[in-house]
């Protein structure tokens, strides 16, 4: 089985992905950190030096890669499943679960540090508020979703084994 756990930039996907992987035993892979180390450098860096239309397609062959491997959790970037096609590639190969946070929640954590590359703008507040928008519909095409307000990680990560 393959877990791919969708949701916004600051929702937690990679901290709920680790705790996830070892309860059920099972491999845990990050997108943005395969990227990163395949790269050599932060995402920040990718972004400015190759753009993110090179970015996405990244994610792209990363995901058409994971057919070959079993029993994995997979945390996606937040944009991953805003490219066309990337929606079905996760269908065909696994169980998306959508991990839900309160835009203020997201706003609180994403702005702790300014290693976003897409807040990289001249109003952050809004083009946080804009992706938010246009990507909500979009994660909640997955086959589980969790709303995350008030939950601990354990709560979260019981809630998605119970789902599948």
């Amino acid at each position: 089985m393959r877990i791919f756990l969708v949701g916004f930039m600051g929702v937690g996907k990679s901290a709920i992905g680790r705790e996830l992987a070892q309860r059920l035993g099972y491999r845990y892979l990050d997108t943005d950190k395969i990227i990163e180390t395949e790269c050599g450098k932060p995402i920040t860096e990718i972004f400015k030096d190759e753009g993110e239309a090179w970015f996405r397609t990244k994610e792209t062959d990363i995901l058409k890669s994971l057919g070959k491997w079993q029993n994995l959790i997979i945390s996606t970037g937040g944009g991953m499943v805003a490219t066309p096609g990337n929606w079905d590639i996760i269908k065909e190969l696994g169980i998306s679960a959508f991990l839900d946070a309160d835009l203020e929640v997201i706003r609180e954590r994403v702005f702790r540090k300014n290693t976003r590359p897409l807040l990289q703008t001249d109003n952050p507040e809004q083009t946080l508020l804009d992706l938010y928008q246009v990507r909500r519909p979009i994660y909640e095409q997955a086959d589980i979703q969790v709303q995350t307000k008030g939950m601990r990680k354990q709560q979260i990560v019981t809630a998605i084994i119970r789902a599948i």
